[in-house]
């Protein structure tokens, strides 16, 4: 148990590190409207990313989630990206397991997230 620990451990320092990085606030849900009662995509993209992991499919939802960043590169779409990876990082081994993913997936998911917009930024 101490190697999942160790990435459990660097799953919550990345997405700790992407939040405050970017002044994302993962512990908040990704909103659906804008100030002016818009529907946000953002929004829209995490509802269905949603579905898919109450689904169990989380290396479809993880597919999705990088076509919709690679062609909205705004931080809308990363907050949605780190949430994403809080969301299943709270997942239990067993639920991973059972829908074909891992604690590493996690944490290497949230690391290209981070490259992508570190590319973008120039950085």
């Amino acid at each position: 148990m101490a190697a999942n620990d160790y990435l459990m451990r660097q799953i919550e320092d990345m997405a700790r590190f992407l939040g405050k990085v970017l002044f994302v606030k993962t512990e908040e849900t990704i909103p659906l409207f804008d100030e002016q009662g818009n529907v946000l995509e953002s929004g829209l993209l995490y509802k269905r990313l949603c579905a898919m992991l109450e689904e169990g499919d989380a290396n479809s939802a993880e597919n999705l989630l990088f076509d919709e960043v690679e062609a909205h590169p705004d931080p809308a779409y990363l907050q949605v990206a780190v949430q994403f990876y809080a969301d299943l990082q709270h997942w239990t081994d067993a639920a991973l397991e059972a829908a074909d993913f891992s604690r590493q997936e996690v944490l290497d998911g949230l690391a290209a997230v981070k490259e992508l917009y570190e590319k973008r930024a120039g950085g």
